[in-house]
């Protein structure tokens, strides 16, 4: 078993570019440069509800919502009262939504019932990882 050896030097000049990256994308997105889709999740869990299709007034037709028509650069999702946000930009959340483990999934309250996809955390990360 090998220990770590800890590079400070190195691991800070990482953490620095990771400060200045998440800085900028803070700016963009104060600055109105940048359209951004929020949702809030009440579940803390790790699966992220991705609305694709929204039947206005309960016709019982859906259309095309969500993921399916949004121009929106990035999604973020807000993890209820903890202060953690989960920042995704769309085309990687486009990518997770048609991923093997992400499960179809509904939400029936209110005036306007959709559906759509449940896609966990790690599939995020695993199609980030592709090529």
């Amino acid at each position: 078993m090998s220990l770590a050896e800890p590079r400070w030097d190195r691991d800070l000049e990482y953490g620095k570019q990771g400060e200045l990256r998440f800085g900028k994308l803070l700016q963009w997105i104060a600055g109105g440069n940048g359209r951004v889709e929020n949702k809030r999740k009440r579940r803390l869990d790790l699966w992220l509800y991705v609305e694709a299709e929204c039947d206005k007034g309960r016709s019982g037709l859906f259309t095309p919502s969500g993921i399916s028509r949004t121009q929106a650069d990035v999604w973020t999702f807000e993890c209820g009262e903890t202060g953690i946000t989960f920042v995704i930009p769309t085309p990687l959340l486009r990518k997770a939504f048609d991923h093997p483990t992400s499960r179809p999934a509904r939400e029936t309250d209110g005036s306007c019932p959709t559906r759509g996809r449940l896609v966990n955390v790690a599939a995020i990360l695993a199609v980030a990882k592709e090529p």
